[in-house]
């Protein structure tokens, strides 16, 4: 981590300082930050923490992967076919107008709370921006690098995989970036609204109990997980980027 992005914990760093200084621990609705520290240890000792973590993880990142691989299969066969793209584009604006907390009732009803019905709901929340990149990055692919494919002979599958994805993977990499924090929010909704065992499910149970120094501990948790996965992603975005440059194919 860069001193740059240091900086930017300055300002919240300073908030905690002040609440913890002028914060009563004791208060049942504000509670000092010196008290969610207690609580979680209460809560790690208890040996809720870490399964809950576990599972939420486990959710968030299934979803990401699955979100990834069929938004980028779905926005290549929508940013290479303008017919497709003309004939699916209001459905897909409808459907991603519609928020994923929207669709889990209707999911419940007509499949049941399973692991499948869970991932479901964490990809059609997370999808859009991988798949609306990717059908962009297409859809503006260079003329001439389907041409040199065509030239060289190859077959649909090199082509795919010398030319097209390697040109594609930036665009691809930033729509990964920008749906992964998504994800994790989505991942978070569904722990709670169905009851899946995760931290968002153990934040609510704390808070129906009025154990407030507990649920502060858990957004603090949540907090540092959103960091965390902010930071992996872009990390791994630059180094995609590195390796392929914005609109260089493959040499393999």
């Amino acid at each position: 981590m860069s001193l740059r992005s240091l900086r930017g914990f300055v300002p919240l760093a300073v908030v905690f300082a002040l609440w913890q200084i002028f914060g009563d621990p004791d208060s049942p609705t504000v509670p000092a930050p010196s008290a969610w520290w207690d609580a979680l240890k209460q809560i790690d000792a208890s040996g809720a923490l870490w399964p809950a973590i576990g599972s939420s993880m486990r959710l968030f990142l299934e979803g990401l992967v699955v979100a990834t691989i069929l938004g980028v299969a779905l926005g290549l066969a929508l940013g290479a076919s303008r017919t497709l793209s003309r004939a699916l584009g209001p459905l897909f604006e409808f459907v991603r107008a519609t928020p994923a907390a929207a669709i889990v009732p209707a999911a419940l009803i007509l499949f049941h709370a399973t692991a499948r019905t869970e991932i479901g709901i964490v990809v059609y929340g997370t999808i859009w921006p991988i798949l609306l990149n990717t059908a962009a990055a297409r859809s503006a692919l260079a003329p001439l690098r389907l041409e040199m494919a065509d030239s060289l002979q190859l077959s649909g599958w090199d082509r795919l995989r010398k030319i097209v994805l390697p040109s594609l993977i930036p665009q691809i990499a930033t729509g990964v970036r920008i749906a992964a924090p998504i994800c994790l929010i989505v991942t978070l909704l569904v722990d709670f609204l169905m009851a899946t065992g995760g931290i968002g499910y153990l934040l609510v149970q704390y808070q129906q109990m009025f154990q407030t120094p507990s649920a502060f501990a858990l957004l603090a948790v949540i907090g540092v997980i959103g960091i965390a996965v902010n930071l992996i992603i872009g990390t791994a975005e630059r180094l995609v980027l590195r390796r392929w440059p914005v609109g260089a194919p493959s040499s393999s």
